[in-house]
């Protein structure tokens, strides 16, 4: 059975060689402002795995982060979401304003330069899994990675496209203005649709809800299977109790409906699930437990 490696994570996943490639990792938000409708009880029952890779009780805040993961087949070198990206001006979330971070060398570490990317996929279109997307070079926003295919949910993308073009002095205009609009400008974006293959083994599925057209990435290879889930589930206690939205899904009822479905998906074949925001082991197991799920740490 494939496991994840002690980070930084490099591991196996049949013949597809698999790198989480870090932008932040630490202290992030409260519990009951990621996860609203969670019993804080819960801290305590699950303090054993929570602490100290998923939860701070000092600060009381759940420790998360933002990471890519790289897929290297015999086809492709596809990066999955782009995180926050540098020198984006968000000036309200001051977290990832004007950000200036090594993300780029971390990737040059695992032998990867932006030239060796063939293929971009987002999960979906918030701001921290589309920042990379492009970066500034002579006052332009340009494409981070010159050769690579951007894969851009239909959905997605003209729900974006649509926000950016009725408010244009909002959060979205600016996202789509820095970090979407110029991969089509470029012509690098490819749109696709429910049930696109990659290559053999991969496919993308659409998984509304979180935003309205979030995709999750099914891989398999050999007796290897994961599912690249981007923010169905943002933190490893909506594993546990999938009635919990986090507070940025757009769609309560429809995160909590796909929520289950990937869940009971991923515990039925045994692949790993490879979410966007996990702390260590950043990409889990997940088994069946009566109507809920848990993750064996």
């Amino acid at each position: 059975m494939d496991r994840p490696a002690p980070t930084p994570v490099s591991f196996q996943l049949g013949e597809i060689a698999v790198f989480r490639i870090k932008e932040t990792l630490g202290k992030a938000f409260p519990p009951s402002f990621l996860l609203p409708d969670m019993d804080r009880e819960v801290l305590r029952e699950h303090a054993a795995w929570l602490v100290p890779s998923h939860y701070d009780p000092a600060a009381d805040r759940f420790v998360m982060g933002t990471h890519s993961w790289v897929l290297r087949t015999s086809r492709h070198t596809i990066l999955i979401d782009t995180c926050i990206g540098n020198q984006k001006h968000r000036p309200g979330r001051p977290g990832f304003n004007m950000l200036d971070l090594p993300y780029l060398q971390r990737l040059a570490d695992v032998g990867l330069a932006v030239e060796d990317i063939d293929m971009v996929f987002c999960t979906h279109m918030h701001v921290d899994h589309v920042g990379w997307n492009t970066r500034l070079l002579d006052g332009r926003w340009v494409p981070t990675f010159p050769r690579a295919k951007y894969l851009y949910s239909r959905r997605e993308f003209e729900w974006m496209k649509g926000n950016a073009e009725r408010a244009p002095d909002s959060e979205d205009a600016a996202l789509y203005n820095d970090s979407i609009g110029p991969i089509a400008a470029a012509g690098q974006a490819v749109i696709v649709d429910d049930g696109h293959e990659i290559e053999p083994g991969i496919t993308l599925e659409l998984a509304a809800g979180h935003t309205p057209g979030s995709m999750v990435m099914r891989v398999q290879s050999g007796q290897g299977r994961a599912a690249l889930i981007g923010d169905i589930c943002h933190h490893p206690l909506q594993v546990f109790y999938p009635d919990w939205n986090s507070g940025f899904c757009e769609d309560a009822q429809g995160a909590r409906a796909t929520r289950k479905r990937v869940l009971a998906s991923v515990a039925s074949d045994g692949g790993l699930l490879m979410p966007a925001h996990f702390g260590a082991p950043h990409a889990v197991r997940v088994k069946a437990k009566g109507d809920r799920f848990e993750i064996p740490f």
